[in-house]
């Protein structure tokens, strides 16, 4: 083999070995650097009886005097209900109760299958809400929600 060749393969060689962590990485849906990753305790079971209405319940626990925020000031209330037989609508409302804008995704567990949904920037004082609909199958299902956040 000509030597100029044999060079040149072995820097093509080097380059594709360094473009291999790349090549394999998944972001997950997510398009912002994560500098904090919260999950919300408030978990969601969904009941979808065959040929019936669904039924949506779910349990929160207050602590007097606790801090309910996330990531350092960050509120996320989810809420889900109903939109018709095997429709659910899940609303992510966050609050930036922080000094610094922050943009943010939240991440969604639907019975093993994670959804992010983009929340976008959220400036100081200011309240985004996005708003998800899914369709379920019956069964009982669980949704549980985290937020991942960004500079």
């Amino acid at each position: 083999m000509v030597p100029l060749l044999r060079s040149r393969l072995a820097l093509i060689g080097l380059l594709g070995a360094f473009l291999i962590p790349i090549g394999v990485s998944s972001l997950r849906g997510v398009t912002h650097v994560i500098t904090c990753q919260e999950a919300t305790n408030v978990p969601f079971a969904v009941s979808l009886p065959q040929g019936g209405a669904p039924t949506v319940s779910s349990a929160a626990t207050f602590e007097r005097g606790g801090d309910d925020t996330l990531c350092g000031g960050l509120r996320l209330n989810v809420r889900v209900g109903r939109l018709d037989a095997d429709t659910l609508r899940v609303t992510l409302p966050i609050e930036n109760g922080t000094k610094h804008t922050w943009q943010g995704t939240a991440k969604l567990d639907l019975g093993g299958t994670a959804v992010p949904v983009r929340l976008g920037k959220v400036r100081p004082g200011q309240t985004v809400e996005r708003t998800v609909n899914f369709n379920v199958d019956p069964g009982v299902h669980e949704i549980n929600g985290s937020l991942l956040i960004g500079p």
